[in-house]
């Protein structure tokens, strides 16, 4: 099943449309996989599906389907008008309401690190991707837990917010298993690719910063549970981790892994009929 999504608020989806190019991303990871033609297209974790809009301005003769565990951010969308042409659909990564074979690319990005069972929604990717379609996986390594230098006071603040997320099932560096799940699921010609994620060197840009300061007052309430449910160690965490960012010193960096591969032929798992595509 998938962990509950740990930045769940109001102003999540804005932060997650205003951290990305969709149209870049899709350009660089997506567009030689993509359907000449009306193909079908699978966005799994789509969020407001900003990325999923992106797929269809790229092809717009595709059929894009959105696809999220939080139906009131996925319903909410971008406002985009692109976002009209969309098929949204709601449920659990680990059961993909679609039948065998249903899309020609299935895709997910950053989405699988918050799945406590990795290896089945793969497999479930993989089952609804047709023979000779592409399933592509985008993930972090060494999100939030790779900083230098780490002093007394930022050691205190990072390691009980990490352990309290490995505790949720959150894995920081899913990006390194992608290859073995995709493995696992039977996909093959894999490639696998790693690039810069986040690469902080130096103090952070004003706009960059906005954005974590941001990511960090909606983590306020989880950096609090792993406080001993204190608000006043959650500001002081939070400020310690700002004033890293803010250092001249400071290096803050992850990577992002992305492993493409072929599908085979589907094995059943069960899930819905061909009628419900």
């Amino acid at each position: 099943m998938s962990v509950p999504y740990l930045m769940e608020d109001r102003r999540e989806a804005g932060r997650l449309v205003a951290k990305v190019d969709a149209d870049g991303w899709v350009r660089e990871y997506l567009d030689a996989f993509l359907p000449a033609g009306a193909g079908r297209v699978l966005d799994v974790g789509a969020g407001p599906g900003h990325i999923a809009e992106a797929v269809l301005r790229a092809r717009p003769d595709a059929e894009v389907t959105a696809f999220d565990g939080n139906p009131e951010r996925l319903a909410a969308g971008t406002g985009d008008p692109a976002g009209d042409a969309l098929v949204r659909r709601t449920g659990d990564a680990v059961a993909l309401p679609f039948g065998d074979g249903s899309f020609d690319l299935v895709y997910a990005r950053l989405m699988l690190q918050y799945v406590a069972e990795r290896e089945r929604a793969v497999a479930e990717m993989a089952r609804v991707t047709r023979p000779g379609g592409r399933v592509v996986l985008f993930d972090l390594d060494g999100q939030l837990v790779w900083h230098d230098p780490v002093g007394p006071e930022l050691r205190a603040a990072l390691d009980p917010v990490t352990e309290a997320l490995g505790a949720a099932g959150f894995d920081p560096h899913t990006g390194r298993r992608l290859f073995a799940l995709a493995r696992r699921a039977g996909l093959t010609d894999l490639t696998v690719r790693v690039d810069p994620y986040h690469l902080i060197a130096g103090r952070i840009d004003p706009v960059e910063r906005e954005q974590w300061a941001l990511k960090l007052d909606i983590a306020r309430p989880l950096i609090a549970r792993a406080l001993g449910g204190s608000a006043e160690a959650a500001d002081r965490a939070v400020g310690v981790f700002l004033a890293h960012l803010d250092s001249e010193e400071t290096l803050t960096y992850s990577v992002a892994f992305t492993v493409t591969g072929t599908a085979g032929a589907a094995v059943s798992g069960g899930a819905a009929p061909a009628a419900s595509r």
